[in-house]
């Protein structure tokens, strides 16, 4: 295997890895990793350890079948992703994907087992660069297949793209790169192995060079392409955690006092941000009974408020009635920069408390 070869096979296996967590959510998800994880197998079975153990246990060319079903499981995958995420609310069409990608591997199957397990073999000796005629036929077959999921995949992304956002955009732009890629790397088999059907004498060859190239570019294009909404979801994620542990020692020192504001869900990382959010704001509001909220909108000084508050409430004071009016900006339901201004204060809060501990009053 040439240094191509590896790169691709462990960039494939690495995004299948990364991606099983996201299949056992939805169908949209499993059809993805279904492409990694069948274009990975194709790779397994086109490395020349393989190739030859198989060759030589079975006597037949079992390890080339196991690369083109895999590989057409793939690109049939890939197409019916590239449908769910591309049709928006209009009804599916992929409803005819799964039969015709059936019949393509039935064919196939049926044209190796009549040949009795061959398909490049002729005359029942592996005879390097030659390939029979019913072997070329079963080739034409299953380059039209692929070739047809690459390019309909592709003509899906590049119209995407168009209406998506940005980032997302991005991806389809790399993912129908890697779709040209895969069906210029296709075509120019394709088109060697029509010469050579309809004119046994010629002298064409494919490009060694063209089809590593075109090759990789369709790998590289594809995962990158398709990775970069993965890579968004996951940046979302991390800022979700992030909020909630800034938000954490405000909050941890409200509903110690006030036990009664938590509100006791559960649910996503959304959901438990937004949680804490609402449950801050209600310990401020119960905190409005102990003293006078600020009236400026200062992190630091609503922090410092917080802080003397609990300080008073502890001690058995704020037996009145909440002012109603809670500190802070009027952020006109933009829950983000609500977020943003409270871990200034958390911040600001964690900040003071840690003076107050390292400096006791005696």
């Amino acid at each position: 295997m040439s240094i191509i070869d590896w790169a691709a096979l462990v960039l494939l296996w690495a995004a299948t890895l990364l991606r099983l967590p996201a299949a056992r959510r939805s169908y949209q998800q499993r059809t993805l990793w279904g492409a990694f994880f069948w274009l990975a197998m194709s790779r397994v079975f086109s490395a020349e350890p393989v190739v030859t153990w198989l060759d030589t246990v079975t006597g037949m060319e079992w390890a080339t079948l196991c690369r083109h079903l895999t590989g057409l499981a793939s690109a049939t995958c890939l197409l019916a992703y590239v449908e769910v995420i591309s049709r928006g609310s209009r009804e599916s069409r992929s409803h005819w994907i799964w039969p015709a990608a059936v019949v393509v591997i039935v064919i196939l199957v049926v044209m190796f087992t009549a040949r009795g397990g061959r398909i490049y073999w002729v005359d029942g000796a592996h005879a390097p660069g030659a390939t029979s005629t019913p072997g070329r036929i079963y080739l034409a077959i299953f380059d039209f297949w692929l070739m047809y999921c690459l390019g309909m995949a592709g003509w899906m992304f590049a119209g995407y793209a168009r209406v998506a956002p940005p980032l997302l955009r991005l991806g389809l732009v790399l993912s129908t790169i890697g779709m040209i890629s895969g069906v210029l790397n296709r075509g120019h088999v394709m088109v060697i192995n029509l010469a050579s059907l309809f004119w046994p004498g010629t002298d064409a060859r494919e490009w060694p060079v063209f089809g590593q190239t075109t090759f990789l570019l369709c790998i590289a294009g594809i995962t990158a392409g398709t990775s970069i909404p993965a890579w968004r979801a996951a940046s979302i994620k991390i800022r979700q955690v992030r909020a909630l542990r800034d938000l954490h020692p405000l909050w941890e020192a409200l509903t110690r006092q006030y036990p009664d504001v938590t509100l006791g869900m559960e649910g996503t990382l959304r959901v438990q941000l937004y949680r804490r959010v609402l449950e801050i704001r209600d310990g401020m509001l119960s905190l409005t009974s102990v003293v006078p909220p600020p009236t400026g909108d200062n992190p630091r000084e609503v922090a410092s408020w917080v802080a003397s508050s609990l300080k008073e409430a502890r001690s058995g004071q704020g037996k009145g009635t909440p002012s109603g009016i809670i500190p802070g900006p009027d952020f006109a339901g933009d829950i983000e920069r609500e977020i943003a201004w409270l871990r200034q204060v958390a911040a600001a809060y964690k900040q003071i408390r840690r003076q107050t501990v390292a400096s006791p009053v005696v």
